[in-house]
């Protein structure tokens, strides 16, 4: 058998990188420019004579905080994300682990049920979930709110996390009962540390998900109070009265959280979600 050609040579691997470097650089290029024109005054952003910042000025930044007072925003959107993140791992792990390990009536229509949960718009959620909240007094409330997310992308944590188990051997989890570890010590000990990288999946995806949330924090959570924010950017033009140099420190701010939050993750969520692809 004649010896198989090499597909990718050293100029192929040059044009290559070249194409994804120039890719990269479209796709960054907006949000490098928005951290950068943060840092400049209102005439430099309208003559766009530099793309560095001379002379560079913080005034955005102490506008936020003093005019719209980003902080409070900020810390309810954290409150959202965090809230619905560890609510959709607890509910999505206790979900997805007796349908991986037990057996019972039903199970495969549940878990059938819970995937196809996934193809459901979750537009025509917004009229029935309003008048759910409101029917239990959770309406522009925080607690609904958080509630509604953890509901919202349970079955998207049930799917990653059982697909997962499912890769994880039993002998280890025989083992341990063997040694009497009761139910929730077994979870405890020995899945989740085991689930690590789809946990971090799924915790990066929804954190970032109700991170960037604008339509149903608007219409469940409308009050000043609960708002989000996606809600406060969207307020920041009239709000400052063209005051372009702090409407971009905001959304520089806005977007820093959800990439810390991925590069701290980055490893687990990437081995999370390429597991199973090859043996």
């Amino acid at each position: 058998m004649s010896t198989p050609t090499r597909m990718y040579g050293p100029t192929s691997k040059a044009v290559t990188y070249t194409l994804l470097a120039l890719l990269t650089i479209v796709a960054l290029g907006p949000t490098l420019w928005v951290m950068v024109a943060s840092f400049e005054t209102k005439t430099q952003i309208n003559t766009g004579n530099s793309l560095i910042p001379d002379p560079v000025t913080f005034q955005g930044y102490k506008d936020v905080f003093d005019q719209i007072r980003l902080q409070d925003y900020l810390l309810n959107t954290f409150l959202y994300a965090a809230g619905a993140t560890i609510g959709s791992l607890v509910v999505g792990l206790l979900a997805a682990y007796p349908s991986v390990r037990m057996t019972f009536p039903l199970r495969l229509s549940m878990t059938a049920m819970f995937s196809l949960a996934l193809a459901i718009p979750i537009v025509g959620l917004l009229v029935p979930e309003y008048y759910v909240l409101f029917k239990l007094g959770l309406y522009d409330t925080k607690i609904g709110l958080i509630l509604f997310y953890v509901a919202l992308f349970f079955p998207l944590a049930f799917v990653i996390l059982r697909a997962y188990l499912l890769r994880i051997p039993p002998e280890t989890e025989e083992a341990a009962l063997v040694d009497g570890a009761g139910y929730f010590t077994l979870l405890r000990r020995i899945v989740v540390p085991l689930s690590r990288p789809a946990l971090a999946t799924v915790a990066i995806v929804v954190f970032i998900s109700v991170w960037n949330e604008f339509l149903f924090a608007l219409v469940l959570a409308p009050s000043v109070g609960n708002s989000n924010v996606q809600i406060a950017l969207s307020t920041f033009k009239s709000a400052f009265q063209f005051n372009t140099t702090g409407t971009l420190a905001g959304a520089t701010l806005v977007m820093m959280v959800p990439i810390a939050a991925f590069l701290l993750l980055q490893r687990q969520v990437v081995h999370g979600l390429t597991a199973g692809s090859s043996k």
